[in-house]
């Protein structure tokens, strides 16, 4: 059976993860890092990274040719993405699986969006 390229989504609402200089924060970061080991060694995780937040980022748009800059998200909002992970699975029911077992999802701090990536090389999506 092929296996279906998904990127997993993470978006925490504002302040509801723990602040990097809590004691929470390392276990919250070790529980990233064994997701990422379990998903590493079953062959499912394909890559993967941490974000900063949306006041770090420049969102870019060309109007009429003109390259356009605006500082920060382009829209406002109350939650965040925080990161990303590559992963090929099985199936929809197996991606579940594993977006539910990451930290920002498992603690109930946000939630993980499922996308399957389009495959090029099998033609233009249906």
């Amino acid at each position: 059976m092929t296996k279906t390229s998904y990127t997993l989504i993470l978006t925490a609402a504002h302040g509801s993860e723990p602040a990097p200089d809590s004691e929470e924060f390392g276990a919250y970061v070790s529980e990233y890092m064994a997701f990422a080991e379990a998903a590493g060694a079953a062959g499912v995780l394909k890559g993967g990274e941490s974000v900063l937040p949306p006041e770090m980022s420049t969102t870019v748009s060309v109007v009429d040719g003109d390259i356009k800059l605006h500082d920060g998200p382009f829209a406002e909002v109350d939650e965040h993405v925080i990161g990303w992970y590559l992963i090929e699975a099985e199936d929809l029911d197996e991606a579940v699986k594993w977006a539910a077992q990451i930290p920002v999802a498992a603690r109930g701090y946000g939630a993980v969006e499922i996308r399957p990536n389009i495959d090029y090389t099998q033609g233009p999506p249906a």
